[in-house]
């Protein structure tokens, strides 16, 4: 009985977007790639954007602090569901009607948001607003792949892997400006400003190619079951420490929810539908996807690095967002040298890829190392400008491989599939480093609030001298010992991720450096679907 609902693997039909090569060269050639390049930029922008203003938007709409993680949940909730529908929707409808009504769809919603102050139309609107984002980045990337020029596609994995790095960083220095200096609200008016410059240098630009195909059959279940899986994980990743986890029954709930969505979507993908729109078998078939997939993973996770040290430079050397982030904003520069270094160290075959990677990633861990061991009471921001310079150097040379481990291992038929990946598994890991991270953060400050208390005696002669200074002020000495707590606990937090950072190493060594031809991919022809 259970066999009947069981679709053989090489029964499902998957959907094949029709992406022709042709190069583009000229003032054409250089509109098109700029178009592409500007969509991208907008995507990885505009996500940091609005998380850097969420507090500002908060207050906006006047939600409370479990209102406010709505706000976020249901902009990433359907952002990350529809990276992973996009391909199927490009081949669905062709590349460049789905860019034009995503870039237009997120500008109007944009503007709109600009605008509205009730909390619950404000939710819905970001569902959308993250919904029509999402089928950005990838018909964005496949337009940047496929137009480049012969003669430099080769320089296209680390053009595209410095531009996924850095846009995201530049998008929360934007967001943290625009909201201290103009409001919350207008937060989402570059973004809008952004997309509608791309989408007219699109329709001047971009001639038509591709071939819809209308027969390719919704996956609606699927589809429905990914949402739930992406939302319960970004709700958890927002709220599980500050509700206490399992102390808290909605918690519980949504803890089940993924424990039975996220199977249960790659299960059926997998075996119980004829018209997926994720093909799992990738991960097999494709070694160096599924590895590069994992390495992307682990490089989100310790992307949490970041917010550990904006939340040191706020709370500890009282930051402001727009400073913080500026602080932030120096390691990009060195993106632009780890990145080509990486990359002529590779192309030049003077380093295996895999030595590049290791390289890369020992140099990240002693840079979060030394990050720690800078984070006093007493730092100054410029302090730790030497580390983020040279940090930088090294998180782009670990970076930049991904592009050809992920991408350039697909075939061009299953580039957009190769690209939803790429672009999806670093977010997982932020979303899995944010949900851990903070829990040892909260643990670890209270651990050391405990011991440092126990020993602010009067017994001691700095206490002693500060209490007759102060005439006995105990909330000032309790301020004191918090201050070092989290500091203390900032700087482990921040080591500890320097460690796990070098789990790629061990990972990379799997990566197939020269890979196979690939497998062609069990497809049918449009007209039999």
């Amino acid at each position: 009985m259970f066999s009947r609902f069981v679709v053989r693997a090489q029964e499902q039909r998957f959907a094949v977007a029709d992406v022709p090569r042709l190069p583009q060269s000229g003032v054409r050639g250089a509109a098109i790639i700029a178009s592409a390049v500007l969509a991208i930029v907008v995507d990885q922008t505009s996500s940091a954007i609005a998380s850097a203003g969420l507090p500002y938007l908060a207050g906006i709409v006047g939600a409370s602090p479990d209102e406010a993680s709505w706000m976020l949940t249901a902009f990433n909730t359907a952002y990350y569901a529809m990276i992973l529908l996009s391909p199927w929707m490009m081949a669905r409808i062709g590349r460049k009607r789905l860019m034009l009504g995503a870039l237009l769809g997120f500008a109007a919603v944009s503007i709109v948001l600009a605008f509205v102050s009730d909390y619950h139309a404000f939710v819905a609107l970001r569902f959308v607003q993250g919904a029509f984002l999402g089928c950005i980045y990838v018909p964005a990337a496949l337009l940047f792949f496929t137009s480049l020029p012969t003669s430099v596609l080769r320089y296209a994995p680390p053009i595209f892997v410095l531009l996924s790095l850095s846009a995201a960083t530049v998008g929360t220095v934007i967001g943290a400006s625009v909201a201290d200096r103009f409001g919350g609200s207008t937060i989402f008016i570059p973004g809008a400003i952004a997309t509608l410059a791309t989408a007219l240098a699109i329709v001047l630009t971009v001639r038509a190619k591709d071939a819809p195909q209308r027969s390719l059959v919704f996956d609606g279940v699927g589809l429905a079951l990914s949402l739930a899986a992406f939302g319960a994980l970004q709700f958890l990743a927002n709220e599980g420490e500050r509700r206490n986890w399992f102390d808290d029954p909605i918690v519980v709930v949504v803890t089940v929810v993924l424990a039975v969505a996220l199977p249960a979507f790659v299960v059926y993908e997998s075996t119980f539908t004829r018209y997926p729109h994720v093909d799992f078998r990738m991960f097999v078939t494709y070694r160096n996807l599924a590895i590069g997939g994992i390495i992307s993973v682990t490089i989100g996770f310790v992307g949490y690095a970041v917010t550990l040290y904006v939340g040191y430079l706020q709370n500890m050397l009282g930051a402001t967002q727009a400073e913080a982030g500026s602080a932030v904003l120096v390691r990009v520069l060195t993106y632009a040298v780890g990145v080509p270094l990486a990359f002529a160290l590779i192309v030049r075959k003077i380093l295996d890829l895999r030595i590049v990677v290791a390289i890369g990633a020992i140099g990240s861990a002693l840079g979060l190392i030394a990050f720690s061991h800078v984070m006093t009471t007493t730092a100054e921001i410029g302090s730790f400008a030497l580390v983020s310079l040279s940090f930088g150097v090294f998180f782009g040379m670990m970076n930049q491989p991904m592009g050809t481990l992920v991408i350039g291992s697909m075939p061009l038929d299953l580039l957009a599939a190769g690209v939803s990946v790429y672009k999806l598994s670093a977010p997982v890991g932020a979303m899995l480093g944010s949900a851990v991270m903070q829990t040892l953060l909260d643990h670890r400050t209270v651990a050391y609030r405990t011991a440092i208390a126990g020993n602010v005696t009067l017994g001691r002669v700095p206490v002693d001298a500060y209490v007759g200074a102060h005439r006995g002020n105990a909330a000032g000495l309790s301020a004191i010992v918090a201050t070092q707590a989290q500091t203390l606990a900032f700087a482990d937090l921040t080591a500890l991720l320097g460690l796990v950072v070098l789990v790629v190493i061990p990972v990379v060594a799997f990566a197939q450096v020269a890979p196979a031809q690939p497998v062609p991919p069990r497809t049918v022809p449009t007209d039999a679907l």
